[in-house]
């Protein structure tokens, strides 16, 4: 690692930052398989539930209509279980508020201990149990339908009002899944396909710039979206649901998932090697590992069981023994093997035993949910910042900004820079949604005459939310509150409404309860995300000088399969470390000192170079002992690196 490594670069000027920024919006809303299906969906079901309020008077259309962007996953399965558990939560959410009205209905301050008793018991819930979602969908739902009692003054329209928003929020949970099993259903086997195909294009990629003779700063980034197999071993569990062939293999793909993720992980290091002039024989090997893994993503799209690797591991190994030979090798041995795995596939078989080994039973709660106060914590600090709203706007009689109590909820996440990055993305949704509203409003509702005429001002809307809320995590929750801003502005009754001011108070509510979450979660026992992120990357050096240690005698214990499990968990805690800090750009600095925008990235490129380097080291002196000079040298430079770099974490 050298000092121009680590060397800051000077802030980039406007132009440069809104280019950056313009990129970054156009690959973000770039199509890629699935998202215009996944949008048609969408709008199907949004129109479907809109025609259907309107038709039979069904009050408060706005939340039918924003249903279907909060409940609508990337796949069938997904969206299944999401929808049972939402329903599951409407039951129990609104259970709850009848029984509390019972006794708390003409006892206001009853009423505000028992509701902030229930939100803080749900949310403290939804960190520790396994069904965490549900307990969250609960405490939402507790939240907003205990302050219907400030909106009905009978007691009868009050249980009437609780009821009628069950059934508002109920019905679209039937429409969506109708629509996601009759139109272009995304089943996640193809998604799964997808991600695979994902992986190997990132390895084509890595081999192709090596080819090109790119040096290290030109070499493709650290692989966060590529890394790491939970991904597609969820993938490959909703698939197998509901299809008894694919479950009786079960293990038998889930090694060849493990495989893969090798595959990742040794191309991920290749990216890290400097640029040099590569022998020819060395070259050779990487255009042929790279017309086989074309050939395998080509296989894709087919049948899997007919790959033929043309690889044979050590046929064409060359006499180098330096990290560039180590990575071809072990890249052509698993491509080796994912083909013998693959042919293997007809006749796979589950193993009991070895399954049950493998997958230990799952315990309902996480295993520190009583030893840990970070749950609790959190639950109290999200209910404090919705109590405090909620008193706020009853005290100043403003019902309209009742937005803020819900801002509070939905923005809740785990660390500072999580919930200031999805507050953001609220805010801009709901001001592009309002502002929407407000034109629409203004210039196209007074002339509706006709669902008809309502559905198509809704088209272009819907189509616009469902292609945002589809994107990647970074924009989709902004497209799910372009969807609710803009049909809380339109369809507020039963009929297009005609006022903007509630499109105005809903915006106003919005940044209440984002201010509030941010000053709460920002002082009041902060989970900052660049803790996390140090604390990733502490344990990801740690793992590293573990193994130098191990294997900096004269004669190392360890295999090659050894290596590869614990460089699994290293790579594990670089992800973590590197998303979150792209999360930890949103919190203020400590003290209110400012700090270069690219200090943590700066942080954790020179910490994944070092641990890749480490690792690089490993495995050389694994598979050569008895050439010790350099790889001692390279040793020596490696734990100097890595006690400097955990003195800065430190």
């Amino acid at each position: 690692m050298t000092a121009d490594a680590l060397a800051v670069e000077e802030p980039p000027g406007a132009t440069a930052r809104f280019e950056r920024f313009w990129t970054w919006l156009l690959s973000e809303l770039a199509p890629f398989p699935g998202r215009g299906a996944a949008t048609l969906r969408m709008v199907i079901a949004c129109l479907a539930i809109v025609t259907i309020s309107m038709a039979l008077d069904v009050p408060q259309a706005y939340l039918s209509a924003f249903f279907v962007f909060f409940m609508s996953k990337e796949d069938l399965v997904t969206t299944t279980i999401t929808g049972i558990a939402l329903a599951l939560a409407l039951v129990v959410g609104f259970g709850i508020t009848i029984l509390a009205y019972l006794i708390t209905v003409d006892h206001p301050p009853l009423r505000l201990a028992l509701m902030a008793l229930i939100f803080c018991a749900a949310m403290y819930t939804s960190r520790v149990f396994v069904v965490g979602p549900v307990a969250f969908g609960v405490g939402i739902i507790v939240l907003i339908s205990q302050q219907f009692v400030d909106l009905y003054q009978d007691p009868e329209a009050l249980v009437r009002g609780s009821l009628w928003s069950w059934v508002a929020m109920t019905f679209p949970i039937a429409v969506v899944l109708i629509v996601n099993h009759l139109i272009l259903p995304e089943r996640p086997v193809a998604l799964l396909r997808q991600e695979a195909r994902l992986r190997l294009g990132f390895v084509i990629d890595a081999l192709d710039r090596r080819l090109a003779g790119l040096s290290v700063e030109a070499t493709m980034p650290f692989g966060r979206r590529v890394l790491g197999a939970a991904r597609l071993l969820g993938l490959l569990k909703l698939s197998a649901n509901g299809d008894s062939a694919l479950k009786s293999r079960l293990p038998a793909y889930q090694a060849l998932i493990g495989t893969l993720n090798r595959i990742i992980e040794a191309a991920s290091m290749l990216g890290a090697i400097r640029g040099s002039l590569d022998p020819p024989q060395d070259r050779a090997r990487m255009a042929l590992l790279r017309s086989a893994l074309d050939d395998l993503r080509r296989s894709l799209d087919g049948d899997l069981s007919s790959y033929r690797s043309p690889l044979k591991p050590g046929a064409s190994a060359s006499n180098g023994s330096g990290p560039l030979a180590l990575i071809l090798d072990e890249i052509e041995r698993h491509v080796a093997e994912i083909a013998m795995q693959l042919r293997q596939l007809p006749t796979a078989t589950s193993a009991p035993a070895a399954s049950g080994e493998s997958n230990p039973p799952r315990r309902p709660f996480v295993s520190d949910a009583l030893t840990n106060p970070v749950y609790l914590q959190f639950g109290l600090k999200v209910t404090l910042a919705a109590m405090l709203c909620y008193i706020a706007y009853t005290a100043m009689d403003w019902p309209g900004i009742h937005t803020c109590t819900i801002t509070c909820v939905v923005v809740a996440l785990s660390s500072a820079g999580a919930t200031i990055h999805r507050a953001s993305l609220r805010l801009l949704g709901a001001l592009i949604g309002g502002g929407l509203a407000i034109l629409a409003t203004v210039f196209v509702v007074p002339h509706l005459e006709s669902i008809g005429e309502l559905l198509l001002l809704i088209l272009p809307v819907a189509a616009l939310s469902g292609w945002i809320s589809s994107g990647s995590e970074r924009i989709s929750y902004c497209g799910v509150q372009v969807a609710m801003a803009f049909f809380y502005g339109v369809l507020e009754g039963y009929v297009p409404s005609a006022d903007v001011t509630h499109v105005r108070d809903r915006v106003l509510g919005i940044m209440l309860g984002i201010a509030v979450m941010a000053v709460i979660f920002t002082y009041i026992w902060p989970e900052r995300a660049q803790e996390q992120m140090r604390a990733a990357l502490a344990k990801a050096l740690r793992a590293a000088a573990a193994l130098l240690g191990r294997l900096g005698g004269a004669d190392p214990d360890a295999t090659a399969g050894s290596i590869e499990a614990e460089r699994s968990a290293i790579f594990e805690n670089l992800v973590l470390a590197q998303r979150m800090a792209e999360v930890s750009l949103f919190e203020p600095a400590r003290g209110g000192i400012g700090r270069s925008v690219g200090t943590d990235a700066e942080l954790v490129a020179a910490t994944q170079a070092t641990a890749l380097s480490s690792l690089q080291v490993v495995q050389l002196r694994a598979a050569h002992p008895e050439e010790t000079a350099e790889i001692a040298d390279s040793y020596r430079d490696l734990i100097a690196r890595i006690k400097w770099v955990r003195s800065i974490l430190e």
